[in-house]
């Protein structure tokens, strides 16, 4: 049995180089590493290939955004094989959306930083995740910002979720707890539930729309299932966010472009209104 299964969903090509320099920190480490793209391309194919000959390389069709395409790498390899699993996926830098996590402010590059660093930001970082993951009560682990039970934050879905998971066999919840942005680590058979799913049963990816789609519902169905088996989902603890979400804040007070969930592009300073148009 090896220790890891990677799974690096990529969607924005151009972060292939900073992703894959993460995974050098897996040095050490008993791993395969599956790759899901949803389009042939021979360059990206390469740089995988040259860090990684050994590297599985999946085309999928673009549906449940990183959700759809981790259900069809789970389908392509045995669980039984891997004590864990590690999924990742590229974030968009280009928004200028933002998200609210435990009282904290993340831009979406801060977020992926965020996720990134709590699996992969040195090879003491890993393999003090992979000590934590052998502790019998632990089932997942990300960034302790990122693991997430606001109720707005679900309280939309809670219908869906819960009816996913009566469909999966397992109790439903009033309060469910996940990981926001969805990277983590797992115990590799905690996750079988997620075979009864394909990735045909999510739509196309809209890039457009932000929440409601069955890849939302799962994001927070994940959690639930680590959970409902006995397990906990642990928060790595690093202090950086801290600073970073502050300056995020500052940044954000200053200058604000966002579109709204109504179509319309919105540009604010210091707060203020001082451009609007439907988009």
């Amino acid at each position: 049995m090896k220790t890891l299964a990677v799974h690096l969903h990529i969607h924005y090509k151009e972060q292939l180089g900073e992703i894959l320099s993460k995974l050098e920190n897996l040095c050490g480490i008993d791993y395969d590493l599956f790759v899901t793209v949803t389009d042939e391309d021979e360059k990206v194919a390469a740089k995988i290939k040259t860090f990684n000959p050994e590297a599985r390389i999946i085309c999928v069709e673009n549906r449940g955004y990183d959700i759809g395409p981790f259900i069809e790498f789970l389908h392509r390899i045995d669980l039984n094989d891997y004590q864990y699993i590690l999924k990742l996926h590229t974030k968009a830098k280009h928004s200028q959306n933002y998200t609210h996590l435990n009282n904290m402010r993340f831009d979406n590059t801060l977020w992926g930083r965020v996720l990134w660093d709590a699996l992969l930001a040195t090879p003491e970082r890993v393999q003090k995740d992979i000590q934590i993951l052998q502790n019998p009560q632990v089932g997942m682990l990300s960034s302790k910002y990122c693991i997430n039970k606001e109720e707005r934050n679900y309280k939309k879905l809670l219908n869906q979720i819960n009816q996913k998971l009566e469909e999966l066999n397992l109790q439903g919840t009033d309060k469910p707890e996940f990981v926001a942005g969805s990277m983590f680590y797992a115990k590799a058979e905690l996750l079988k539930p997620l075979l009864n799913l394909q990735i045909k049963d999510f739509a196309p990816t809209d890039a457009k729309v932000k929440e409601g789609t069955l890849a939302h519902v799962m994001e927070r169905v994940l959690g639930e299932i680590i959970k409902e088996q006995g397990y906990e989902i642990y928060g790595v603890n690093d202090w950086y966010p801290l600073f970073l979400c502050w300056k995020a804040a500052l940044k954000r007070f200053v200058y604000q472009r966002k579109v709204t969930q109504s179509g319309k592009l919105l540009i604010k300073v210091l707060k203020l209104p001082v451009y609007s148009k439907k988009i």
